[in-house]
């Protein structure tokens, strides 16, 4: 412990033994422009209303945002700002007349081709529809008048007079008729 009392303030003493160089040439001084009369503009600038992208509960309501700026005093009076829409954005390219007609005309063309593909699919679903509709029919037909052949057949055996059988009829059972329990 004693040694580090010793060479503690060696170090420190040497550390501050080390020159640094000076500047000898002073800051070049700025020159001043010759004062323009200036005014400030105010712009308005509207926000929508959003959401913060760190924080999504916090939501800010539409609010106008001003914007001042210095300009010359002699500046034109008229340096409103104009709504973004009155300008088309410079990403924006309208067509031609002559290509916005072939663009529309087009548009037209794939739609009335989407139409008439669905048109016939509707057809074909249609078709398919009153043939099982007339399939249906038949069957409903064909059973109804089974039905009327039953009734009539259990008419005709209930009226029937019964005879009695002498002996009762002995099934032998076979292996394929026996009941497997």
């Amino acid at each position: 412990m004693r040694t580090l009392w010793y060479i503690f303030p060696a170090v420190l003493l040497a550390g501050c033994a080390t020159t640094q160089p000076v500047a000898v040439e002073p800051p070049p001084v700025a020159l001043v422009a010759a004062h323009v009369p200036t005014k400030a503009v105010e712009t308005r600038y509207d926000v929508r209303g959003y959401r913060e992208r760190a924080n999504p509960s916090i939501r800010h309501e539409a609010h106008a945002v001003y914007r001042r700026t210095i300009v010359s005093a002699n500046a034109a009076e008229d340096t409103g700002t104009v709504p973004r829409t009155t300008y088309a954005p410079a990403s924006y390219a309208p067509l031609s007349g002559e290509a916005e007609v072939a663009a529309e005309l087009a548009t037209q063309k794939a739609i009335t081709a989407e139409l008439r593909a669905m048109q016939s699919a509707l057809a074909e679903a249609e078709r398919r529809m009153q043939a099982q509709y007339a399939q249906l029919v038949r069957q409903s037909a064909e059973a109804a008048k089974l039905r009327d052949q039953l009734e009539a057949e259990r008419g005709r055996l209930r009226s029937a007079v019964p005879t009695a059988p002498s002996e009762p009829a002995a099934v032998k059972a076979t292996p394929a008729t026996e009941a497997k329990w």
